[in-house]
């Protein structure tokens, strides 16, 4: 492991904060500066055209990262906006009005479906003490009045990884969708949206991508597709956004349809200039290097204090650690040390990326 930061990003210097915001490569603010304001100078003169090619990068860029094609990939601001849009644009039968949700999910998602119980739709949550990684727990849930089922990836408070093949499945099994949300996992973890089975896929870059915030994303799966007509549309969700007749809307062929009123182009160049930029160094070592630095730190941490996963196959890119009465001390010693991290009710959130060393997690252990 190198002890240098690596090209193209800042020394991480105890920045172990990833699982809230990754560190942007440092050429991210002169590409910006060259996508976002080089067209209003351009010699052509068509700002639009250049800025909707950028966009397209990002959904080229994402689709990689999923394992699909960019016309299946749509950019969204947030993953609560990009869950809204789905559930939105399906109407479930008329005896399945559930969505299952784990209680243990981020609660952005949690506030969406229950929004939805004023059209009708009753929020069953997967109780927090059950151990969501073991499929059988969900099994209860599962009947023919589900119509959604949301499984999140990566758990941010806890860690715990989640097999999406058997619970997508599961969910298929009775005749409900299934959404991944790939949030915490997504940069960090392999998401495959090919093999999969999911019929949806949010998430965002702003975490284990590097790529800031508003720069969240839906995936739809080919089956599903001509099925879904979102009910927030704009110009951008039409199969020809430059028609301008008011009297004719067509829904966009892809996922595009999904896309709305005129789209923020900002967020969308600088992920997809820190996809590229991840996607150089090799998204395998990068998961290599956060298994290597989180090992590390569960064996020098006293094993009951460890609230994640401990084997990695099982785990996110973090590492949640509760010392119990000896929690408040670590923190001090932590933020004297100017390690970066937070604290959720599970405990203390540590999350080496790629460019973080061996002296980042020597810098926590010294602090016990």
């Amino acid at each position: 492991m190198s002890e240098q930061p690596p090209k193209k990003w800042p020394c991480a210097d105890g920045y172990l904060l990833n699982h809230s915001a990754g560190l942007p490569p440092t050429t991210s603010s002169q590409d910006l500066q060259n996508s976002l304001y080089g067209p209003w100078t351009a010699e052509d003169g068509d700002v639009w055209s250049h800025w909707l090619d950028a966009i397209y990068g990002f959904r080229v860029e994402l689709a990689a990262i999923l394992g699909s094609t960019p016309g299946l990939v749509c950019p969204q601001l947030s993953v609560s906006a990009a869950l809204t849009q789905i559930l939105g644009s399906l109407t479930p039968a008329a005896n399945r009005n559930r969505l299952l949700i784990s209680e243990k999910a981020f609660p952005s998602l949690g506030f969406v479906f229950q929004q939805l119980e004023r059209r009708g739709y009753e929020v069953v949550m997967v109780p927090r003490a059950l151990d969501t990684q073991d499929a059988n727990e969900w099994r209860p849930f599962l009947d023919e009045r589900v119509h959604c089922v949301l499984i999140t990836h990566v758990h941010s408070n806890t860690g715990e990884c989640h097999d999406i093949p058997s619970l997508a499945t599961a969910a298929r099994d009775i005749g409900a969708i299934s959404i991944v949300d790939v949030a915490q996992s997504i940069g960090i973890r392999e998401v495959d949206a090919r093999h999969w089975g999911a019929d949806f896929i949010i998430g965002s870059c702003i975490k284990w991508l590097c790529g800031g915030s508003g720069a969240a994303f839906l995936w739809v799966s080919e089956e599903r597709l001509d099925e879904c007509e979102p009910i927030d549309v704009g110009w951008f969700s039409h199969a020809d956004p430059f028609e301008f007749d008011i009297h004719s809307f067509a829904y966009a062929p892809d996922a595009l349809r999904f896309w709305g009123g005129t789209p923020s182009v900002s967020p969308a160049i600088i992920a997809a200039h820190s996809i590229a930029s991840l996607r150089e160094v090799g998204m395998a070592s990068i998961r290599e290097q956060n298994q290597v630095l989180t090992e590390l730190l569960i064996a020098g941490l006293p094993e009951r204090a460890v609230v994640s996963p401990r084997t990695w196959a099982h785990r996110g890119g973090s590492v949640v650690v509760q010392l119990g009465e000896k929690q408040a001390g670590f923190i001090k010693r932590l933020r004297e040390a100017d390690v970066k991290f937070d604290v959720r009710r599970e405990g203390i959130r540590l999350s080496p990326h790629f460019y973080n060393t061996k002296a980042d997690i020597e810098r926590v252990l010294g602090c016990q």
